[in-house]
């Protein structure tokens, strides 16, 4: 089976008090969970340390049971000289167990283009090669080892980080990542008990030695952690605090939902309106909290804006009858009651399309180019205030469409060279591109504006 050196395998030591987490505890915190009917598919991420194995483990049961299919995956960077032998032994146990694994590999060495610590590149590579797997296994629900430990050091990290109430909330039990569906069903329960549920069973596990690395934060906070039991600073209260600070979230976020369901549009081209009629009814955290995924969903930012910074569009948006600022990638306009958010065409990349391409385009459209297409000289931008006046020019009934003028600048639009071949949103293509041009396009945001609820165990 290509088992790893034994001291890298654990094996059982029966003097623990930590009692096995049984199949009926498993199924209570998956039923919190919001999953398809049958038949269904789960990926599991699995590293082979004792949180992904013991999770590994306990899915197989509960999918079998359900009769769902369940599908393992472990990314092997090799930044370590042993990754590719672990991501083996994992291959070898879980194949042993009748459970369909497979290895997604990729290199990051010193010249990788990408940015961040290895850390940081290694994490979006996972995300990126995974969210591939996901797609062409047709997986949505992709299942996380995260447990209550994990709960309380992202507590305690955000503590240091001097984040605000929704980030102290900590992880929640499922969310949405574009198209899939990330959950994370061993939250309710101590690493402990995983451990002692791989014992239970005779299954192996690895250590992972990044684990021990002082220059994590996370490493640095949990070797603290009997310290601040010795000042009187119990994890079990870390624990409840977050339970807490979840639930209230959860009410926010419903609350929230509520709004964007009763004001905010949001249109196919990609843009939204918010209907601010009546604003001194609008609840000001409320409003914000709208304002910021709207922001994230248009601008299709990987992070919120600064809180500063909304606090300070907040305060314009309730206070000025005219507004027209910048933020997160998106241009807010506020006219008649009704405010704007449009992506910002400035900042937006260009794409070259090529045969067979399938991505999204800047975390906002699906692009979906057919093999045929022979061009390989169109690119993909935003229309732009020049592209817009030469259009006109050129095609003046493009006036006529119903798209409003804030939007006009960002919207997608296919060039060859400095000519525009179509503006789909426009409902203009050149004539003469019409038997060429194969292509299609859909606004899929990455940040989706009603997001699925925060999920405390």
């Amino acid at each position: 089976m290509g088992d790893l050196p034994t001291e890298k395998v654990l094996q059982s030591r029966p003097d623990s008090k930590s009692l096995p987490i049984s199949e009926e505890e498993f199924a209570q915190l998956m039923s919190v969970i919001a999953l398809p009917r049958n038949p269904f598919r789960i990926g599991v991420a699995v590293s082979g340390g004792a949180d992904s194995m013991a999770l590994c483990l306990l899915l197989r049961y509960w999918v079998k049971a359900k009769g769902g299919e369940l599908l393992a995956v472990t990314v092997d960077h090799r930044l370590r000289p042993e990754s590719g032998i672990e991501a083996d032994w994992v291959h070898a146990r879980l194949s042993a167990e009748g459970i369909e694994h497979d290895i997604l590999t990729r290199s990051l060495g010193v010249d990788s283009e990408e940015k961040g610590s290895s850390q940081v590149r290694a994490r979006k590579a996972r995300h990126a090669l995974i969210a591939k797997w996901g797609r062409e296994k047709e997986i949505f629900f992709l299942a996380l080892g995260h447990h209550l430990d994990d709960q309380v050091e992202t507590f305690l990290m955000r503590l240091v980080r001097q984040s605000k109430s929704d980030g102290l909330a900590g992880i929640s039990m499922q969310r949405q990542d574009g198209a899939m569906t990330l959950i994370r069903p061993l939250l309710g329960f101590p690493k402990q008990r995983l451990v002692e549920t791989l014992r239970h069973h005779g299954w192996g596990w690895i250590e992972e030695p990044s684990n021990q690395r002082a220059d994590y934060l996370r490493n640095r906070i949990r070797q603290q952690l009997p310290l601040l039991e010795q000042q009187g600073i119990r994890k079990s209260s870390l624990e409840r605090i977050t339970h807490s600070l979840g639930r209230i979230r959860r009410s926010l976020q419903k609350r929230t939902d509520a709004f964007i369901d009763q004001r905010v549009r949001l249109n196919p081209i990609g843009y939204a309106e918010i209907d601010f009629r009546e604003s001194e009814e609008i609840q000001t955290e409320i409003f914000q909290r709208a304002l910021q995924r709207t922001l994230l969903t248009v601008g299709g930012g990987d992070y919120s804006p600064k809180t500063i910074k909304l606090d300070r569009l907040v305060q314009s948006l309730m206070s000025a009858d005219s507004v027209k600022l910048t933020l997160a990638g998106c241009e807010i306009i506020k006219k008649d009651d009704v405010i704007f958010i449009v992506r910002e065409n400035r900042l937006v990349s260009k794409l070259l399309l090529t045969p067979g391409q399938e991505c999204l385009w800047d975390n906002r459209f699906f692009v979906q180019v057919n093999d045929e297409m022979k061009n390989d000289n169109l690119m993909l931008q935003t229309l732009g205030e020049r592209g817009w006046q030469d259009l006109c020019a050129l095609h003046p009934t493009v006036k006529n469409v119903g798209v409003s003028r804030f939007v006009r600048y960002s919207l997608p639009a296919v060039y060859n060279g400095d000519k525009i071949i179509t503006v789909p949103h426009l409902e203009y293509l050149n004539p003469d591109w019409i038997d060429e041009i194969q292509m299609k396009m859909r606004f899929e945001p990455k940040n989706m504006l009603i997001q699925l609820p925060f999920t405390v165990a």
